[in-house]
């Protein structure tokens, strides 16, 4: 009698039961790989904040170094408003054809004004931070000043720029030759002999990663141990960047 060799094979129960697990194992694995996308996307942004916030650091204490600079004691450079959110000043350095000073202070980049862009009420806080709408530091700057040292007066050009973008908060402290805080706005700049600025940089995207981000519940200070931003609560990173600008064209 001739013997029948029996085909093992899989049943529809059993292939469908694989191509199941599958599924579930491929699903497992493409979570994990947005996960690991999302927690690179959110690593660069926090390199990027730190980067773009330094950088900005570096040109304002550089500049506001400069503020007052008047060589020939002819161009009325000074400090002309300096306040908690604002500081707007002017130098005479660089009239843009002998590159040195001319006697005023209406040429490019010889007033300057550093302000953030989305703060209305003049606080030095991002007006619309709880909705996460982005907020930049500006540098604005004008030629063809009048007699007051005004930025972009009549007849002036105005040519604002974002210094660093996401930027939650700005604050600016001003210290005499006691090293007493002076009241904002200052009543007299010529009294000031030291600049303390402070910056929050916020990261441009939610934290995501691996495991659930925490929110932020810093309380951001200045050098004097004062408030510039509270507890936010959100899912935003943010850095506190400060330095002390000591103002070497001071009147004496």
């Amino acid at each position: 009698m001739k013997m029948i060799k029996k085909e093992n094979g899989f049943t529809l129960l059993e292939v469908m039961m694989v191509v199941a697990m599958s599924g579930v194992v491929l699903a497992a694995f493409l979570s994990l790989y947005h996960m690991l996308v999302r927690a690179e996307t959110s690593q660069d942004g926090a390199i990027a904040m730190n980067q773009s916030g330094r950088m900005a650091l570096t040109t304002m204490e550089r500049e506001i170094r400069m503020a007052g600079c008047d060589p020939d004691q002819t161009a009325g450079a000074s400090i002309i408003t300096a306040d908690t959110h604002l500081l707007l000043f002017s130098l005479d350095y660089d009239d843009g054809a002998s590159n040195g000073p001319d006697g005023d202070c209406c040429d490019a980049n010889e007033i300057i004004r550093y302000a953030l862009d989305n703060d209305a009420d003049n606080n030095g806080i991002n007006d619309n931070i709880s909705s996460g709408v982005q907020c930049n530091l500006e540098r604005a700057t004008g030629t063809g000043c009048d007699t007051t040292g005004t930025l972009c007066p009549a007849g002036g050009g105005c040519s604002p720029l974002n210094l660093a973008l996401n930027i939650d908060a700005l604050n600016f402290v001003y210290l005499d030759a006691n090293g007493a805080q002076l009241a904002t706005p200052v009543a007299d700049p010529d009294d000031i002999r030291m600049i303390e600025v402070t910056i929050i940089a916020r990261s441009g995207e939610l934290v995501r990663g691996l495991l659930p981000p925490q929110p932020d519940r810093t309380r951001y200070l200045n050098l004097q141990g004062n408030t510039v931003l509270v507890p936010q609560n959100d899912r935003f990173r943010r850095l506190a960047l400060s330095t002390s600008i000591k103002v070497r064209n001071a009147a004496m």
